[in-house]
């Protein structure tokens, strides 16, 4: 395999991992609630900043401050919930009212960012600087990191799903509201619980994002987007399509910027995009999770 492939696949397993976990989250709360959270890049923000606030400010280990992080970024996305997701969705024009409440505070959470941690570029450490060879490529034990982190959680989150009452408590409000509280489910709390498990994934999502790039407080919406991409490509009914797309989308973007250059990667994601609506609507991969 020549360098330059090598090069490019390194690039499309942190850009999937990325996407794969943001998607992740995205497509839990809309094949839940039918509602497109327009604040979960907001989330993949506050996740990163705690991180490094943690990391830098308190001094713990990166690891440490990863788990510190995430019962943070769990209580924030159940709050998210409560205030503008919870009543809105039960309205008329709900869905609208949910996006446009979720956009505000979206831009609300960019402005408090600029605020409190300043608009200068701020990188979390990497977990180990530590490279192996691959042929004349140098790979970062982080990005095999990344990898695992997407794989355990994204596949994690699919065996919960179909194993645990949990799980099933959470398709059957997916399926049918409504018979799902005769048989003594409360979607309220599948609901909190959902935006808190998308939560823990932005977190995840932040950590790879913080480690490999940095970021300030406008950086949240561009992994959103991508993450819509990957949610319409690999298919919204089913997570096993989220991972298919992620990884597609990651090995386009990386394969793209390396022989046309960065400004030519997201014309190539959207012409993608648009052919799949075209010919299959329903993305990649068709099914239920």
């Amino acid at each position: 395999m020549s360098d330059a492939l090598l090069s490019i696949l390194v690039s499309a397993l942190v850009l999937g991992s990325l996407y794969s976990l943001m998607a992740s989250g995205l497509s839990l709360i809309w094949s839940t609630l039918g509602v497109f959270n327009y604040a979960h890049g907001a989330l993949l923000l506050l996740g990163a900043y705690l991180i490094w606030t943690f990391s830098e400010k308190v001094g713990l280990p990166v690891l440490l401050a990863f788990a510190a992080a995430i019962p943070l970024l769990a209580l924030l996305g159940m709050l998210l919930d409560l205030v503008a997701v919870r009543p809105f969705i039960s309205r008329p024009n709900g869905t609208l009212l949910v996006m446009v409440s979720t956009l505000a505070i979206a831009n609300a959470v960019e402005g408090a960012a600029q605020l409190i941690w300043g608009p200068q570029n701020k990188q979390i450490k990497s977990v180990s600087a530590s490279t192996f060879a691959l042929g004349d490529v140098r790979i970062a034990s982080s990005t095999l990191i990344a990898l695992a982190l997407a794989l355990v959680l994204v596949i994690g989150l699919i065996t919960l799903l179909r194993k645990t009452k949990w799980g099933m408590a959470v398709r059957a409000v997916e399926q049918n509201r409504d018979m799902a509280m005769l048989v003594g489910i409360r979607p309220v709390r599948i609901y909190a619980s959902v935006f808190a498990v998308a939560s823990i994934l932005a977190c995840a999502a932040a950590f790879v994002y913080g480690t490999t790039t940095t970021i300030t407080p406008t950086k949240g919406f561009e992994p959103l987007l991508t993450a819509f991409v990957v949610l319409v490509f690999g298919g919204s009914a089913t997570l096993w399509g989220t991972l298919v797309g992620a990884f597609t989308i990651g090995l386009l973007e990386a394969g793209t910027t390396y022989w046309l250059g960065l400004q030519w990667s997201p014309v190539a994601v959207f012409l993608v995009l648009v052919l799949i609506m075209l010919v299959r609507p329903q993305g990649l991969v068709k099914g239920r999770s």
